[in-house]
């Protein structure tokens, strides 16, 4: 029963109370080493030191820096899960802006950091897809099939095509320039290439807008 009893008494010592101050300075300093390094030359003593924190805090934390980075992403994900405005026009107007917001414009640094590395990370690309690509995909496809159940959409549109058109576009547009796709780039794509895949007349773009794509 002693021996019981010390195990029991001993257990919390071996424990580590979780600091949400260090896991939210930990997460900032990956992003920002991730968006100047580069996902290759980042690593875990590097954002340790950019933190803070002592090496081993990391590690006890995130076993790999793929997850690591990640879970850094998982903290600029723009929230469009709850989007439901009972309108097309209002659902899609809602994800540009969700998309296109401070946090949103700094998951796009950061993808473009960790493109390069996706297809010889294969543990990063799985949680890439699984985490990112998949549910938003699959978001936008339930926004579209609610919209279609509304009789806003034609029964031959393709839904599972058009819901990827949006963030494939602004994640393209960020890799070949480097720089966050803004508001303005999100209009055009949504003006004259989704709304006319969806079959409703496309959009008419300023010219201001389309000058500013990175606003």
């Amino acid at each position: 029963m002693e021996s019981n009893d010390t195990v029991i008494t001993d257990e919390p010592t071996r424990g580590r109370p979780r600091d949400p101050s260090r896991d939210e300075a930990i997460i900032d300093a990956a992003i920002d080493v991730l968006v100047r390094d580069g996902y290759d030359r980042l690593s875990m003593e590097g954002v340790a030191t950019a933190a803070g924190v002592g090496k081993a805090t990391v590690y006890r934390r995130w076993s790999s820096k793929a997850e690591l980075v990640i879970d850094a992403m998982a903290t600029l994900k723009p929230a469009i899960d709850s989007i439901d405005t009972g309108s097309l026009e209002g659902d899609i107007e809602l994800v540009v802006a969700a998309s296109c917001s401070p946090h949103s414009q700094r998951l796009f640094q950061v993808m473009v950091s960790i493109c390069s590395a996706l297809p010889r990370e294969p543990e990063l690309l799985a949680a890439f897809k699984t985490r990112f690509t998949e549910p938003r995909i699959a978001r936008m496809t339930d926004i579209l099939e609610r919209a279609r159940g509304r009789g806003e959409l034609g029964p031959d549109i393709d839904v599972a095509m058009a819901a990827s058109l949006v963030p494939s576009l602004m994640l393209q547009r960020a890799l070949m320039t480097g720089q966050p796709a803004g508001r303005g780039y999100a209009e055009q794509i949504v003006g004259s290439v989704l709304l006319p895949v969806l079959g409703r007349p496309p959009r008419p773009i300023s010219t201001k807008d389309a000058e500013t794509p990175h606003d």
